[in-house]
C-alpha cells in the first residue's frame, strides 16, 4: 500500500569526540515535518561503516517515522556496542518517542542482531567459549523494542573473501591454477561462469584451510609481539593478497549465481506492483567478477594481528554451501551470526532480502532459526543490495520495500 510522504529535516550529533569536535560517533537523525502517531516510533540503523545517510532511513522518515543512522568509532565490538547504546539512549529521550526499533542492513544485520542478543541475554554464550583472545567485557545494554534485518550478511564475509589460489602472502601473482576462480578450466567465463560441484567444494575447503593457516600464523605472531620480538609493542599489520572485502571478491557465488541463488522453502515475494505471492524465490542478480588478487586497492585485505585474532571464527574442514544452504561453521561461537543470534531474540523481528543480491538466502536462514513469536519475512523482487533495481522493469524497489517496512512497523499491537 502506498504511503503518505512528508517533508523531512535532519540533525547531526556527535558523541565521544574530543573537545574540538573531532572523532567520535556520528548520529544523523531524520524528522518528518508533521508529527503523527508514527513519529512515536524511532528506527536506528548501524553498520561498521558510516550509515548516517542510508536510503531506507531517509525514506522511512518521509513515511512519518523518526529515523537515525550511525557512524561508529570502530569495528571493535566493545566500542561499537557502546556507540549503539549511546545513540539509542539519545533517540529514546526525544520527546514523543515511545518505541525504538533497530535496523541492520548487510554487515549491520550482524551487528544489530548481536547488540539485541547481548541486550536480552548478556555475553555468557561468548564468555564460556575458548578463544585465542578473551571475549571482551561489554557494559549492560538496553534492548530495543524490535529488530529489522535487511539483506543481512552471513557474518563470515572476511573468510568468504579469501582467495585460496594465492600461494603465499608475498605475492598476488603466484597462483594455484586448480583453485583459481578466473581459470576457464575451472568453469570461468566473463559474465557467465559455471563452476562444477567438484571445483566449488575444492575451493571451499581450500578457503577454510587458508583461513586456519592465517589464524595460526597470527597467533604465533602475537606471541612474538608479547615477548618483545616483534616490530611494534602492541600490534602489527598484515596484508593478505586477494583478501579484500566487497560484494564480489573471490566468492564463487558472485561469479556463478546458481550458488546461494534460491530459497529452500516458499517465501513471500514483494512484486513491483506491490502484490505479494508465496513461492520458491530465485535470485535475479547479475554475475559479477571480483577484483584480481594482483591488485592492492580493493583486492587486498589490510588488517592486523590482533584484529584477525579478535575476529576468530570456527569452521569444520568440510565447510561449504550450495544453492540454498550452508554448513560446517560454528555459529554459536560467532557473535556476528544473525541466524544464531535470532535464537535468543524475543522482540518482533522482520527479515527482508533482496533477490538481486545473495544475502536474501541468509535472511531465510535467520527467519527459520528465529524464536520470536512475532517474526515475518519478505523478499523484494529485483532489488539489489543497495535497494536499486537490477533492471528498470522492477520499478521503485526502494520505495516498495519502505512501504512494506512502514506497514510492518505500524501493524496494530506491534509498536503502536
Amino acid at each position: 500500500m502506498k504511503q503518505k510522504l512528508y517533508e523531512i529535516r535532519n540533525e547531526f550529533h556527535r558523541f565521544f569526540g574530543d573537545k574540538y569536535g573531532n572523532g567520535g560517533t556520528g548520529l544523523t537523525v531524520y524528522f518528518p515535518a508533521e508529527k503523527t502517531e508514527r513519529s512515536g516510533i524511532a528506527v536506528m540503523a548501524m553498520h561498521s561503516s558510516d550509515y548516517m545517510g542510508i536510503f531506507p532511513m531517509v525514506e522511512l522518515a518521509r513515511r512519518g517515522f523518526i529515523t537515525a543512522g550511525v557512524a561508529p568509532r570502530s569495528r571493535n565490538i566493545e566500542v561499537w556496542t557502546q556507540d549503539a547504546k549511546k545513540c539509542a539512549e539519545f533517540l529514546r529521550n526525544i520527546p514523543g518517542v515511545k518505541k525504538l526499533v533497530l535496523m541492520g542492513h548487510s554487515q549491520g544485520g550482524c551487528m544489530m542482531s548481536a547488540y539485541q542478543y547481548i541486550a536480552e541475554n548478556g555475553v555468557s554464550r561468548f564468555k564460556k567459549t575458548e578463544r585465542i583472545l578473551p571475549f571482551p567485557d561489554i557494559e549492560k545494554l538496553a534492548p530495543a523494542d524490535g529488530l529489522m534485518l535487511l539483506d543481512g550478511n552471513y557474518g563470515i564475509m572476511s573468510v568468504l573473501a579469501l582467495d585460496p589460489a594465492v600461494r603465499n602472502l608475498k605475492s598476488g601473482y603466484d597462483r594455484i591454477p586448480d583453485l583459481d576462480v578466473f581459470n576457464p578450466e575451472n568453469g570461468y567465463a566473463p559474465g557467465a561462469s559455471h563452476y562444477s560441484n567438484e571445483f566449488v567444494r575444492r575451493f571451499q575447503k581450500a578457503q577454510i584451510k587458508m583461513y586456519k593457516e592465517l589464524l595460526a600464523m597470527a597467533q604465533d605472531w602475537y606471541e612474538k609481539i608479547k615477548a618483545g620480538r616483534g616490530v611494534f609493542a602492541d600490534d602489527e599489520p598484515i596484508i593478505i593478497p586477494g583478501g579484500g572485502g566487497g560484494s564480489s571478491n573471490n566468492k564463487p557465488f558472485c561469479f556463478d549465481t546458481r550458488l546461494l541463488g534460491r530459497t529452500a522453502n516458499p517465501q513471500p515475494l514483494l512484486h513491483p506492483d506491490g502484490s505479494i505471492t508465496t513461492e520458491m524465490v530465485s535470485t535475479v542478480r547479475k554475475p559479477v567478477d571480483s577484483v584480481p588478487s594482483t591488485q592492492y586497492n580493493r583486492g587486498a585485505a589490510v588488517t592486523s594481528v590482533k584484529t584477525l585474532l579478535a575476529g576468530e571464527l570456527i569452521f569444520d574442514d568440510d565447510f561449504g554451501y550450495d544453492e540454498c544452504s550452508m554448513w560446517g561453521l560454528d555459529n554459536n561461537f560467532n557473535p556476528l551470526s544473525p541466524w544464531e543470534n535470532v535464537k535468543g531474540i524475543q522482540v518482533p523481528l522482520l527479515c527482508q532480502g533482496n533477490t538481486a543480491s545473495h544475502e536474501f538466502v541468509n535472511m531465510e536462514f535467520s527467519y527459520i532459526a528465529a524464536v520470536s513469536k512475532d517474526k515475518e519475512i519478505i523478499m523484494t523482487e529485483g532489488s539489489q543490495h543497495d535497494y536499486s533495481p537490477v533492471e528498470a522493469k522492477y520499478g521503485n524497489t526502494l520505495g516498495n520495500s519502505c512501504d512494506y517496512f512502514a506497514e510492518w512497523l505500524t501493524k496494530p499491537g506491534r509498536f503502536l
